[in-house]
């Protein structure tokens, strides 16, 4: 238990910053300019979801995220995942943060100074993954325990909530999973972020606004969730326009809700070159 009072003067150092700075990020910036606006930056003992299909681009999303942030601070953070190697992961960092794709990265093409300035030049030295083949809630709390009294991190990236494995004879459902995760990210002060992957067909829609009703009709259990990114590629599903006949080729949008944030969508570039995978800001 804690008195009022400890927990205002917790509080006043991020009112005053937001006094003074009344457009600013209060917390971990995202580095993209909308979802800043609209979120203020990924605050501690929020659960953040980012939902899209199979192949969307979630990793990459998360991945530039994270790189973003760290560019503009240093800090710690940790990356459970449940599919990727941390090897891998660490191959698609160097793509996301060189911006070079994964074939010149591995066949050598890359420019010898750019290589030899890697160290230099990349932004995750903070990151700790875990990418045991089995993993729970009750192991990821394990490893946050066990983590904060070594050096303690600033966020926390899963990857992904569908195959997160289930103590023995408890099967949760994804309400359940996400009142675990929450419960996490407030007892550890931290924002946690879930990448979960959602079932939409991938051939059957005709136009931009078809698709992006299917997306909005998702139904997505939200309780428990301070912010919902449902992420939308229209190159994914074959639509090449968006409504205004502009091409939508390399283009995401962001469909932002939660019960946190307002309802909004934020429009991003997105680089598609063989795993480089980075999203960045549209610049409109």
């Amino acid at each position: 238990m804690e008195s009022i009072v400890n927990i205002i003067y917790r509080l006043i150092p991020s009112l005053e910053q937001a006094r003074k700075y009344p457009h600013s990020v209060s917390g971990l910036p995202t580095g993209f300019e909308e979802l800043d606006r609209l979120s203020s930056g990924w605050q501690n003992g929020e659960l953040i979801v980012i939902a899209a299909p199979t192949c969307m681009g979630k990793t990459a999303l998360a991945l530039s995220m994270l790189n973003n942030a760290m560019c503009d601070a240093e800090f710690d953070a940790f990356w459970f995942s449940t599919s990727l190697s941390s090897l891998q992961l660490t191959k698609l960092m160097l793509c996301n943060s060189l911006q070079v794709d994964m074939h010149m990265l591995l066949s050598g093409g890359i420019d010898a100074d750019l290589l030899n300035g890697m160290k230099g030049e990349i932004k995750f030295s903070g990151v700790s993954f875990d990418d045991s083949p089995y993993l729970t809630i009750e192991d990821i709390d394990s490893k946050l325990s066990e983590g904060f009294n070594s050096f303690p991190a600033e966020m926390v990236v899963i990857d992904d909530i569908n195959h997160l494995n289930y103590a023995e004879d408890n099967r949760l459902d994804f309400t359940d999973k996400f009142y675990r995760l929450k419960t996490l990210a407030r007892k550890y002060e931290i924002p946690i972020i879930v990448l979960m992957e959602i079932e939409i067909p991938k051939n059957v829609f005709e136009n931009y606004s078809d698709c992006l009703s299917a997306y909005y009709q998702q139904n997505t259990k939200i309780s428990y969730i301070d912010m919902l990114i449902n992420l939308f590629r229209p190159e994914y599903f074959k639509i090449t326009e968006f409504e205004d006949g502009n091409s939508s080729l390399g283009y995401a949008d962001l469909i932002i809700s939660g019960s946190r944030v307002e309802k909004g969508m934020v429009r991003l570039k997105y680089d598609n070159r063989i795993f480089v995978s980075k999203f960045e800001n549209d610049g409109k």
